[in-house]
């Protein structure tokens, strides 16, 4: 991409900062939302594909729902990507649905899973996975 990242997407950049999904770690643009740091995993570093026109990228449909864990945190929670900001050590356990990380061939990594709807209120999310390394 000729002239950078794309400023009207991810804003002024910073700095980058390491997230986690599915073992893999990418550093991408400090204090976005989430939605936009999967953007940038795809535009600016070709590992994930996703069909953008299912999201509303303004939490009113709940679309993008995902599970992770933030770095402070003991276990997993659910969250929506465009509301979760990018913190440094985000690990992220599942993608929302239509998105696909690719190698850098660009071929589809083996399967991250889709994020199924978050918990009903009151009910308790899964136990935390094993982190891969």
């Amino acid at each position: 991409m000729s002239g950078g990242p794309n400023k009207a997407i991810y804003g002024e950049i910073t700095r980058l900062v390491p997230i986690h999904i599915g073992g893999l770690t990418f550093d991408v643009p400090d204090d976005i939302p989430l939605i936009r740091a999967f953007q940038y995993i795809q535009f600016e570093l070709g590992r994930m594909t996703c069909d953008w026109s299912r999201f509303c990228f303004n939490d009113t449909i709940g679309c993008c729902a995902f599970e992770f864990r933030a770095p402070d945190a003991e276990a997993p929670d659910w969250g929506r990507a465009c509301c979760q900001r990018v913190v440094p050590g985000l690990v992220v356990h599942t993608l929302p649905k239509s998105s696909v990380m690719l190698d850098e061939r660009g071929e589809p990594l083996r399967e991250i899973p889709a994020a199924p709807p978050p918990p009903k209120p009151g009910k308790r999310a899964r136990p935390p996975r094993e982190e891969l390394p």
